[in-house]
């Protein structure tokens, strides 16, 4: 706070100097984030181990190894169930010096991981199809030609949020003057490009890197204002 004065007998106001940064609380949710996170990277891998091309193929698959479409569908809803509330403690963590960035960040990508259950259900689903051992092409049909607007909806606001609100998020991370590293930030930022390239190219393995880079983001912000306290701050 600085002090001011316009004259003698005048009263002394202060006024601040920045907006100081909201100070780092229990670490439970945030801690939850980074778990989440990590579990996603899990989820992104398992994936990657059995890369199919089209429905047919995922029923192919889930048919032949039910017990893998069972832990991928689990382990992707433990993931969006914890990186939710470790979005929004992040948020609350960084509104103090950046209020708008971090709220509309932290809306959009959790909004986005919310919407990120149709994917898992989806999966769920077509386990539940390829369990029957009849014939999937009606399924498959369903699929691929008959979309719903509703799926289309959801898809994109995944999509939208998940990758606009971490770039937002990251900016948010960059603005904390010092109470949050810079390398968070960065990395937050660079997980949505990297995550796109390895959609766009075909290449399984980079949506698993770009979660770990969430996951490193989240981790950044939670611990490292608490070890660099000193000994009675």
């Amino acid at each position: 706070m600085t002090s001011t004065s316009s004259g003698p007998g005048s009263p002394v106001r202060s006024r601040p100097d920045a907006p100081p940064a909201t100070a780092a609380g229990p670490p439970g949710a945030g801690v939850a984030g980074v778990v989440g996170a990590l579990l996603l990277a899990v989820t992104n891998a398992l994936v990657a181990l059995n890369p199919v091309e089209d429905t047919a193929g995922l029923l192919r698959l889930l048919a032949e190894r039910p017990g893998y479409g069972q832990v991928t569908v689990i382990v992707g809803l433990l993931a969006a169930v914890l990186l939710v509330p470790g979005i929004w403690a992040f948020t609350a963590q960084l509104r103090g010096r950046a209020p708008a960035w971090s709220a509309v960040g932290g809306w959009l990508m959790a909004s986005g991981y919310v919407l990120s259950v149709a994917l898992s259900a989806d999966t769920a689903t077509a386990l539940s199809v390829a369990a029957t051992g009849g014939d999937p092409a009606v399924y498959v049909d369903a699929v691929d030609n008959h979309t719903s607007a509703a799926a289309v909806v959801m898809y994109a606001g995944f999509g939208v949020g998940a990758l606009a609100g971490g770039l937002i998020l990251g900016i948010a991370m960059l603005r904390q003057q010092g109470a949050v590293p810079a390398w968070a930030g960065w990395a937050l930022i660079a997980c949505e490009p990297v995550r796109v390239a390895g959609l766009l190219l075909g290449v399984p393995w980079l949506p698993a890197v770009a979660s770990m880079l969430i996951a490193a983001a989240f981790a950044g912000t939670v611990f490292a204002p608490r070890w660099g306290r000193r000994p009675g701050s």
